[in-house]
């Protein structure tokens, strides 16, 4: 009787504790709202765009609020492709520095926090405020244990009212976490399958549009959301891209339906111009082939390793030829750059000559060493969450990393210096690749399109080499929701009362 119970007390206490630290956030959150203002640190930054979009945002809701379908078909819309003015409307703070050329804010809540309380709140008014407790496994009940405490930990690392703020805002990682997990818990979402698959097209559509408003409003030269930043916004639509194209080779969505999807995420990436994007997508398509496939490994690291060659090969016939542009060209970056590796900085250890074609790359090594002296520094806990860019400069040997509102560029090191070493790796992996490996875990007979919502996750996990894409909380968002969704489907597709880790 006590092996039985002692699962389902460990729920309830888990449940309790993730409930009780999700509504202390909040307090604090509103507490600052009302009294941060006196110290000059939130910020009501409204725009021309602010209102319409909160007609919008009522729209959706009250669409949401008619039909549960219709509120897992407006989700992921909400999560990654909502307009952003629409967070103007809260209360915000400073994550510029006052010497930095311009400024940017980050509010204290968000649409997200909005629309999954909402959702919780009207299934617990339905069932009478009667919940299961969470099912996890034991890996994420050991995650939420180390990062409660090294959330709690960072709180008192506080320097003043700013990091305070700073940390309130980017504790989304933890709040989407806590309420996604309340909101698979709550429904059963394999019954909104096909809404969530449409969630994902509007998006796709949506991504688009605004792209496109915004990059006539702002006469720039490439595709550029105003959402999103661009890097982020072509990594993100290449893991939906990969997610469509598993739905369609499983057989998961109409043909038609799928490619037309393909065709707006491919005017996307064409349009934004970002290269690296159609990378990531094609790596992650190998990638997931020769791991989901171990019967034909041997083959398969066959194939990648010719595909790979020719593509080496592409690249240095064309670099020679004069048809890669000097930006990407190894014979033009060769001159430009001095590899000493008996150096100990990676500004040092990779000596480039300033230039148009290297600026990027020499930004890139000044935000990798602010990072990792970041990591040296605070190794088990981090600086904490959101605070990486009022002490990028701090942590720059040289002081100069570039004075504007940047992200670090690689999502481990964002996340090892922000979180701490142990708690990062933890993150790295739950976030990018436990996804697959809960699918990995089970036999499942019939296989839904939910069940493929890993790849985005594992696409991100590659993009996050070049691109700090978790610390965007709308990508964020759609990574916490496909860790969840996965736990909820291990435990439903579970023979056995015991969990086997």
């Amino acid at each position: 009787m006590t092996k039985n119970n002692t699962p389902q007390l460990e729920n309830k206490l888990i449940t309790i504790g993730v409930a009780l630290l999700l509504l202390f956030i909040y307090a604090c959150s509103g507490i600052s709202s009302v009294f941060g203002v006196f110290g000059d640190l939130s910020y009501n930054n409204l725009g021309t765009l602010t209102i319409p979009s909160v007609f919008l945002f009522l729209l959706v809701c009250f669409i949401g609020l008619i039909n549960e379908r219709f509120y897992f078909a407006l989700l992921i819309f909400v999560v990654v492709a909502f307009p952003a003015p629409i967070d103007d409307i809260f209360p915000s703070v400073l994550l510029t520095n006052p010497n930095d050329e311009g400024s940017a804010v980050f509010p204290l809540f968000t649409r997200i926090d909005v629309y999954l309380l909402l959702g919780i709140i009207l299934k617990l008014f339905k069932s009478k405020f009667k919940m299961r407790p969470l099912q996890l496994t034991l890996i994420l009940k050991l995650f939420l244990l180390l990062l409660t405490s090294v959330f709690i930990i960072n709180i008192f690392k506080s320097k003043d009212f700013l990091d305070f703020n700073l940390y309130l805002a980017y504790s989304f990682h933890v709040r989407y976490l806590i309420l996604f997990f309340f909101l698979c818990q709550l429904y059963n979402i394999e019954r909104f399958e096909k809404q969530i698959v449409v969630s994902l097209i509007i998006s796709l559509f949506f991504l688009l549009l605004e792209a496109y408003v915004n990059t006539k409003l702002n006469g720039v030269d490439r595709l550029s959301s105003g959402s999103l930043a661009l890097n982020t916004f072509a990594n993100i639509t290449s893991g939906i891209a990969v997610y469509f194209i598993y739905l369609i080779k499983n057989r998961k969505i109409n043909r038609l339906v799928g490619l037309v999807c393909l065709f707006i995420a491919g005017v996307i990436l064409v349009g934004s111009g970002t290269r690296s994007a159609f990378i990531i997508l094609v790596l992650s398509l190998l990638a997931l082939r020769f791991i989901e496939s171990p019967k034909y490994i041997a083959i398969n690291f066959l194939k990648v390793s010719i595909l790979g060659a020719l593509l080496f090969w592409a690249y240095i016939h064309f670099s020679e030829n004069k048809v890669i542009p000097d930006r990407y060209s190894y014979a033009y970056l060769e001159k430009k750059i001095d590899i000493n590796l008996s150096k100990n900085e990676l500004k040092k250890i990779f000596n480039v000559e300033m230039s148009w074609e290297t600026n990027s790359l020499i930004t890139r090594l000044n935000l990798f060493d602010s990072s990792l002296n970041m990591i040296e520094e605070n190794p088990l806990t981090g600086i904490g969450a959101g605070r990486w860019n009022r002490y990028k400069n701090k942590y720059s040997i040289h002081r100069d990393v570039d004075k504007v509102l940047i992200d670090s560029h690689n999502d481990y090191l964002a996340i090892l210096s922000q979180y701490g070493i142990p708690l990062g790796l933890l993150i790295s992996y739950l976030v990018f690749f436990y996804p697959r490996r809960l699918i990995g875990k089970r036999e499942y007979n019939n296989k839904t399109a939910l069940s493929f919502l890993y790849v985005i996750s594992f696409t991100m996990g590659a993009a996050a080499l070049s691109n700090a894409g978790f610390f965007k909380h709308q990508v964020a968002g759609l990574l916490l929701f496909c860790l969840c969704v996965h736990n909820k489907l291990y435990f439903d597709n579970e023979k056995d009362d015991t969990i086997s880790e």
